[in-house]
């Protein structure tokens, strides 16, 4: 009784029993439609060109040009005084239980997604996709994998959906086992023993599987150079193996980090452009970890916390640490009895040890979009206070301060990440999938100018601005009726 009471609390707490959306109320069938006198986003992303067509066939980009025939019996789109851009890609989200969520990237003119904890769950919801239901197309990576013995290896699983590894005259079979699946790569994680990466490294370059998460502590970056871990999932895991090269840093030494990691900088461009290794950016995160150590209510205030599962954000057993929003059981938060234990010194102090760690993550975004390494822009939603859909656009606006053009922040969302994941997507070109949104203002003017859609096309289904906005009135309806804590204070 005492397992099956756990189980179901778990499965609450990644989302399982919030209100469900029904999905079949926003479905839509492809349409043949021509987009006609619109500014058009360049191949390369760096101008609009003005007055064009783009004439959408079952799903695919059929042409694009000034003077097209528009064909009989096809939807006429006006674009006049309108941009178009390719559709947005979210490199990095937890799904966890929470379908709702497929519906949120969409009204966010998210257009794919890369999974990266996937179930077999999942797997079904990127299948229903594919027949039609509304949302966004999904690469789904597998569950994380950590070494752990039998015990931990059990109450992780259970808990916090990683797979254990143990044996390895099982890592073969069990890896061949999640291709067969259908999962599109192999997640590794940052407790994985070496002889265990280096049994998935085989494996992997054997049997043509893609590797990508985390650096493992178990390993230094020379050690990975080379690997076929061809995607990292943050930069975050380059800046925690310099970490751990500099011996740890604190308050006292934060500037000899720095200066550590600036120093650094030349040999991992050079080792990430050598093995072709594409880098997932995460800033926003970690750009948020000193301000919910200081204010979670303050960083509350400012998220769409509304649309945010909240079996999710309530994560009533702060017991088990599995994701938590709220002040009470917020991952990230300072707890109330260290808190109350330390000197406005010494919260000075923590301030200045992470947001040199969000400092650190920023240059090294800076410099490797200054030397064309490929990044994925990638938000790690519904990790606090990550929102699905809405967060991407935050992290295109937290890339642009950090340094990128406008082109090149709409880079980390469409042709870096399609063909990171080897897809005809992220360019309006004929033979491309029809996955674009349909701007009032222009992004290569303002980075912001992605949150003012107009529509949404995925795969040839058109969802006008009023389908969007029921679509977010009916999520925020459904997690209204399934919450237990009261969040008006945070709106």
């Amino acid at each position: 009784m005492t397992v099956f009471y756990g189980y179901t609390e778990v499965n609450r707490l990644w989302g399982a029993y919030t209100t469900k959306v029904n999905p079949s109320d926003y479905e839509t069938a492809q349409t043949d439609v021509v987009i006609t006198h619109v500014n058009l986003l360049s191949e390369d992303a760096t101008n609009m060109i003005p007055n064009q067509s783009v004439v959408i066939h079952q799903g695919s980009i059929t042409a694009v040009g000034s003077d097209i025939s528009i064909p009989t019996g096809y939807q006429v789109i006006d674009g006049t005084g309108q941009y178009l851009i390719p559709g947005l890609i979210d490199s990095h989200v937890h799904l966890w239980q929470s379908p709702n969520d497929l519906l949120l990237y969409l009204a966010n003119g998210i257009t794919h997604i890369k999974e990266m904890n996937g179930s077999e769950e999942h797997l079904q919801w990127k299948q229903e996709i594919e027949q039609g239901r509304p949302g966004p197309d999904m690469f789904v990576a597998s569950r994380r994998h950590n070494s752990n013995d039998f015990i931990k290896g059990w109450f992780d699983r259970l808990t916090a959906k990683i797979n254990p590894v143990n044996d390895m005259a099982d890592i073969e079979d069990d890896l061949l086992a999640l291709k067969a699946q259908g999962f599109d790569a192999i997640k590794v994680y940052t407790f994985l023993k070496k002889k265990h990466f280096m049994a998935f490294n085989e494996t992997a370059k054997k049997h043509d599987i893609k590797l990508l998460g985390h650096t493992p502590i178990s390993m230094t970056l020379d050690e990975v150079w080379g690997t076929e871990l061809r995607e990292l999932g943050h930069v975050e895991e380059i800046v925690k193996a310099l970490i751990r090269e500099f011996a740890g840093y604190d308050y006292s030494n934060a500037n000899e980090f720095l200066a550590h990691v600036a120093s650094r900088k030349k040999d991992i461009i050079s080792n990430l452009l050598k093995h072709d290794i594409t880098v997932q950016t995460t800033l926003t995160i970690m750009e948020g970890l000193a301000p919910i150590r200081a204010d979670v209510d303050q960083v509350l205030q400012q998220v769409e916390l509304e649309y945010v599962n909240p079996g999710i954000t309530e994560s009533t057993h702060p017991s088990i640490p599995v994701l938590g929003w709220l002040p009470k059981v917020n991952i990230y938060r300072l707890p109330d009895d260290i808190v109350d234990d330390m000197s406005e010194e010494q919260k000075a102090d923590d301030q200045i040890y992470w947001k040199t760690y969000a400092e650190a993550n920023r240059m090294l975004i800076r410099a490797f979009a200054q030397n064309n390494v490929k990044l994925l822009a990638a938000t790690d939603a519904n990790v606090p206070a990550r929102v699905p859909g809405f967060s991407l656009h935050e992290e295109l606006v937290a890339l642009n301060k950090a340094g990128l053009s406008n082109a090149a922040v709409l880079k980390t969302a469409t042709t870096n990440p399609a063909q990171a994941m080897g897809i005809k997507t992220g360019k309006i070109k004929a033979g491309y999938q029809a996955d674009m949104l349909l701007l009032n203002d222009n992004p290569l003017q303002d980075i912001k100018h992605t949150q003012n859609i107009k529509t949404v096309i995925n795969n040839g289904r058109i969802y006008d601005r009023d389908t969007l906005n029921r679509i977010l009135t009916a999520v925020k309806a459904a997690n209204d009726e399934s919450r237990t804590e009261d969040i008006s204070h945070y709106h």
